[in-house]
């Protein structure tokens, strides 16, 4: 699964971040209310972690935004503010579920696991592209009858790429959803797991799947 989380305060944003990861899951991090907005509008997500006190634009004003826009990923508010009137709010602007601050990590893990079975977003479970196959319930691809091995970042490099297969997909967001927001890999750690994964998806009948877009990032084709 696939996460925004946005959240202003470090240290919160680098423990959920890190649980989420663990969980198996990609994880995107904005720092600010219209950063994360721009993050929900431009890319796919299949849940939203929101804070509500929030530079630029607070988690109340971004989930309205985004449910008048009719984008109904999940999202769990995750917020110090425990009254039961902003309860209420966050509730009634569209949260699906809303976790006071502290908060012990596994109750936060399996909120999220409950709102993103749900349904309120149709879950895609095999994506296929080129004749292979990408089960995201499992994270095992397949090609003719054949299992093919995928690390941990090659999976979610691989999950986003055919996600938006015909679309070039920039490599700082490759980089934030493998290694996480604020990362400091660098460019040579990126191309050595897409070389991984070109070897890994290298068969006659599509020798070239993954396009290196210069000056921008990658791009997976878009034709069977």
């Amino acid at each position: 699964m696939r996460v925004l989380v946005v959240e202003d305060d470090q240290r919160v944003a680098r423990l959920v971040e890190r649980s989420l990861i663990e969980d198996g899951h990609a994880v995107v991090v904005a720092h600010d209310g219209a950063e994360g907005l721009d993050l929900a509008r431009v890319d796919s997500f299949d849940a939203l972690v929101l804070d509500v006190m929030l530079p630029t634009m607070d988690g109340f004003a971004l989930l309205k935004t985004l449910r008048s826009e009719r984008r109904a990923m999940p999202v769990l508010m995750l917020t110090a503010r425990d009254t039961w009137q902003d309860t209420v709010n966050g509730l009634n602007l569209g949260a699906d579920d809303y976790l006071t601050k502290p908060f012990h990590l596994n109750v936060f893990l399996a909120r999220i696991r409950a709102i993103s079975r749900r349904g309120q977003v149709p879950q895609v479970i095999n994506l296929e592209v080129g004749g292979f196959t990408l089960n995201r319930a499992t994270h095992q691809l397949d090609y003719d009858g054949r299992v093919i091995l995928l690390t941990h970042k090659e999976y979610i490099l691989l999950e986003l790429l055919m996600r938006r297969a015909g679309q070039v997909v920039l490599r700082s967001q490759l980089i934030e959803a493998a290694w996480g927001f604020n990362s400091d890999v660098g460019d040579n750690s990126l191309d050595v797991c897409i070389s991984s994964l070109r070897n890994k998806l290298n068969v006659p009948e599509h020798p070239r799947l993954i396009l290196t877009i210069r000056g921008s990032g990658y791009m997976m084709r878009a034709e069977a």
